[in-house]
């Protein structure tokens, strides 16, 4: 499994926000993570799919 988990600084440049506003999506978007430890970290493809899924609403 190649798989690349981002952080959350890492995931607010790709998508152009705020690492706040990271946050604020996983939070009250339920945006799909993985916990490790104290931090989060976020999967590429999940996240393209969680975005279109948004958008589609």
């Amino acid at each position: 499994m190649n798989e690349k988990l981002l952080t959350k600084e890492e995931l607010a440049v790709r998508l152009n926000i705020s690492a706040y506003d990271v946050d604020k999506l996983r939070k009250e978007k339920n945006m799909p993570n993985i916990k490790i430890g104290r931090s989060y970290r976020y999967n590429l493809e999940d996240i393209e799919k969680f975005i279109k899924k948004l958008g589609n609403k």
